[in-house]
């Protein structure tokens, strides 16, 4: 098993952890005591028979099972509550004051990945074996929360870096008592599947309401994108949601008509006329026609319009993904190292290198990359070589084609952790957008990318 690579704490957390370090030192030195110290929970009494939902004190948001995942290694994360069986939860007795965690929905119990002690690492689902790093005990806090402490590295089991965000990584850390490690076991009666669509809450607020933005283009600030709604929206379905991000040079004009390749036809680098009225699609406006992403300025602006839409337009918070061409292909990637709670996939089409930077970049995000062999394709192998190694899967060198050939060859990474693949497009070809077979050039028409970014995309529900 490849073991992830984890998070480092927030800087504000670090800080706050020397100020209590140095508190307890002072404390201790004047005879007193000021270390936080992990008591058998009285707050909760556990009934083994029972089902609780664990609502976290920081968030606000359940203890959920990724993407209704029933394999070993699945991802664990937070999420708006709606009592679905992923996010129902029985403490089975380990003797001892310990327990594990069993999913309703799997069967399967929460589980420090690959016996790790160390800060950052991942909690994940796995079947029952009764390892000591499946065994936790519950410590009060106050307020009627606990933590989970791991028997087999005595760390808490807490949101990653405080995150309030729907998909927020579940690690363990050094017992604190933050806010983020602290859980409300909340009894739950009956079970059942997550409602569909999800109750209110479940989806973001524009769900259920009259939508409060049009197509068209729109600003924040000095800053503009545009919006395609599908023709037949309606306010309680949940939505796909697709950034098509402008090449050096290009605008969110150029994304949303296809006209530099082929007009409408390959409008959203080809995807609007694949979604059939499934999908809402933005165009954000880079600064100079590029996204230099100074000090994270478009991460933010990309924050920006996401909340924007997303208070005005029914979205699936599971079902977001960002596509570009070149420097937008390079702001894709960027997002997928800043922003990997939100984005559950991206495309990243024949970006030079890491133009806009790479913030975090971590944790795993589906990752497929399409890279011509004329056109510097080490720099694409680079950075998809970080989300192989983030996502967990076996590295291996892909065949690519032959220069001449007018082909291209896609290569399915194996190994990968559930949820999160690997795929790898080559082509023989440069620096162009919508290659095709047999014939040089883009072709909005003829270009197999826009299929395979769909079907890739798609495959996420």
């Amino acid at each position: 098993m490849k073991v992830e690579e984890a998070r480092p704490a927030s800087p504000s957390r670090r800080r706050w952890a020397s100020g209590l370090a140095a508190l307890a030192a002072a404390t201790l030195a004047a005879g007193g005591l000021a270390v936080v110290t992990a008591t058998p929970a009285a707050a909760a009494t556990v009934d083994t028979n029972a089902w609780y939902v664990l609502v976290n004190r920081n968030s606000g948001k359940a203890l959920d099972v990724y993407n209704l995942a029933t394999n070993d290694g699945a991802r664990i994360t937070q999420w708006t509550r709606n009592n679905g069986n992923q996010q129902q939860w029985q403490f089975v007795d380990s003797g001892g004051g310990y327990y594990r965690v069993k999913s309703r929905h799997s069967g399967k119990v929460l589980d420090v990945y690959n016996f790790s002690t160390a800060n950052g690492a991942s909690i994940v689902q796995w079947s029952d074996g009764n390892g000591t790093n499946q065994q936790f005990r519950l410590a009060d806090s106050d307020g009627g929360y606990v933590r989970l402490i791991n028997r087999n590295s005595n760390k808490a089991v807490e949101v990653q870096s405080a995150s309030t965000a729907d998909g927020g990584n579940i690690v363990q850390y050094d017992d604190w008592n933050g806010s983020n490690q602290q859980w409300q076991l909340v009894r739950v009666d009956g079970g059942g599947n997550p409602t569909e669509p999800p109750p209110p809450g479940g989806g973001t607020s524009g769900c259920g309401k009259a939508p409060g933005i049009a197509s068209g283009t729109h600003t924040i600030g000095n800053r503009s994108f545009i919006v395609r709604i599908p023709a037949n929206y309606n306010q309680n379905n949940q939505y796909r949601l697709v950034f098509g991000l402008h090449w050096w040079g290009g605008t969110a004009v150029d994304v949303d008509t296809g006209q530099t390749v082929d007009r409408n036809t390959w409008s959203y680098y080809g995807l609007q006329r694949l979604a059939n009225n499934s999908t809402i699609f933005v165009a954000p406006q880079g600064i100079g026609n590029g996204w230099a992403n100074t000090g994270g300025e478009d991460v933010t602006f990309i924050d920006n319009v996401r909340n924007r839409i997303e208070s005005a337009l029914c979205v699936n918070t599971r079902q977001r993904f960002s596509i570009g061409f070149s420097y937008g292909g390079a702001m894709s990637y960027a997002l997928a190292c800043a922003r990997p709670d939100i984005f559950r996939a991206v495309v990243v089409q024949s970006a030079p290198r890491e133009l806009s930077g790479c913030s975090g970049g971590t944790q795993p995000v589906a990752y497929l990359g399409v890279h011509g062999i004329g056109d510097n394709p080490a720099s694409g192998r680079a950075m998809r070589d970080r989300f192989v190694q983030n996502n967990g899967c076996t590295a291996q060198s892909p065949r690519e084609p032959a220069a001449g050939s007018l082909t291209h060859i896609v290569t399915n990474y194996t190994g990968c952790r559930a949820g999160y693949p690997v795929a790898w497009a080559a082509f023989d070809g440069g620096h162009i957008a919508a290659p095709q077979d047999g014939a040089g050039g883009d072709s909005g028409a003829r270009t197999w990318v826009p299929a395979l970014a769909w079907n890739f995309i798609t495959q996420f529900q």
